[in-house]
Parts: structure tokens; C-alpha cells; sequence
């Protein structure tokens, strides 16, 4: 038997990494949602990270940072489409340059350089992972859409700072994805190799030395 083959068109695939942290009071400290995406038809490929901090040196900060700026506006558009209003308070993209920190047994992060002076350096960090797991997203378990496969990781930990200084918060268990993995995921986490693909009836198709099944 051979390798199955999906027979949908392959619409993204990339690595996304999200840390919310919350003050002790419960309010939402900052939201980081990163992209590093290696493979977009509609989109291309780089880096675009929307942040949010509501307490960043200097006030609240809300920025669409990329590598590329048409990248930016593409996936600025496709959010927005999704009913994704933060996206709405992030204004136009900005450039910066992005350097992962492997992922290995204590975490991993990235470093994030806006070219503007007025944000300083962004260090986002994912530590103390917990086990990673495959998820297998066909048939509309996550979306009618789309076919989505990854690998997630929680983050036990998870810290951002802005221009050096840390953001007041701390991830916590979102009960949010219980309806789709049966689970609660940490708020601090990524979704490696994520791959999505137009659905087609039925399930994957596969071929062997008979031919297609």
C-alpha cells in the first residue's frame, strides 16, 4: 500500500502560534496570533503577526506586523472575511523582521523587529510545552471549508515583553476548543504544519498496486 493522496487543492499551510494572557482580574493583557506561513496560494509566504497589548509601554498597542506587506493586507483581508474584528483595530501593516527561536525541549519563540521606532522589540515566548498531538480536521470538524490537519502544542508557560518590558499576565485553559478536540487547549499555544485543503466527497482517496481506492 501506498501513501494517501487527498484529492483536494492545497490552500495554506503554515505554523501558527497564539499566546493570550490575562491579569489577575481576569481582563485580557495581550493577544499575539502568528503566522509564519510557507505555503498560501491566495496569500504567498513570510510572516504576519497581529498584536494586541492593553498595557504597552507608552498605552495600548495594536499593530499588524509582516515581512511583507502585501502579505499583510492578504491575510488582514482573509481575517476580516472570518468576522476577525481585531484585525479592524490593527491598521495598516507594518514591516518587521521575525526570527524564530527553535522549538526544543524548553519551548520556543520569536523575536520580532518592527522597522518603526515607535514599537519596540517584541519577544514572544512558549515554554514548558506540554505533549504535542495530531489532529485530524476532515469532514468539517473544524471547518466546511476546509480540511485541517496539525500538530498542537500547549504551553504550560508563556511571557511577552514590548521594547524589554513584560506584559502583566499569564496564559491560562481555554474552553473554547472543547467542541472541536474534546478538550481544552492552553491559551498560550501552536499549531504546527498546519495544512488546509479543499474538502471533496467522501474521504481521503488512496492508491496501491491496484490503482485508486
Amino acid at each position: 500500500m501506498t501513501a494517501i493522496i487527498h484529492q483536494g487543492a492545497v490552500i495554506h499551510c503554515w505554523d501558527h502560534l497564539v499566546i493570550t494572557l490575562r491579569r489577575a482580574d481576569g481582563r485580557e493583557a495581550c493577544f499575539l496570533s502568528l503566522y509564519a506561513i510557507a505555503y498560501s496560494r491566495s496569500l504567498g509566504a513570510g510572516h504576519v503577526a497581529l498584536l494586541e497589548v492593553h498595557d504597552a509601554p507608552g498605552g495600548p498597542l495594536a499593530a499588524t506586523l509582516t515581512d511583507d506587506v502585501g502579505l499583510g493586507g492578504r491575510q488582514q483581508e482573509r481575517l476580516q472575511q472570518m468576522g476577525d474584528d481585531r484585525m479592524l483595530r490593527s491598521g495598516p501593516p507594518r514591516l518587521a523582521r521575525f526570527e524564530r527561536e527553535p522549538y526544543g525541549t524548553a519551548g520556543f519563540g520569536f523575536r520580532i523587529e518592527p522597522e518603526s521606532g515607535d514599537i519596540g522589540t517584541i519577544h514572544a515566548r512558549w515554554d514548558d510545552p506540554e505533549p504535542p498531538f495530531w489532529v485530524d480536521g476532515q469532514g468539517g470538524a473544524f471547518s466546511p471549508a476546509e480540511d485541517i490537519w496539525a500538530m498542537f502544542v500547549g504551553a504550560r508557560r508563556a511571557w511577552l515583553t514590548v521594547g524589554g518590558v513584560r506584559v502583566p499576565g499569564e496564559p491560562f485553559d481555554d474552553g473554547v476548543w472543547t467542541p472541536r478536540l474534546g478538550r481544552s487547549l492552553s491559551s498560550a499555544h501552536g499549531a504546527f504544519a498546519e495544512v488546509r485543503v479543499e474538502p471533496v466527497s467522501g474521504r481521503a482517496i488512496g492508491t496501491d498496486r491496484g490503482g485508486p481506492r
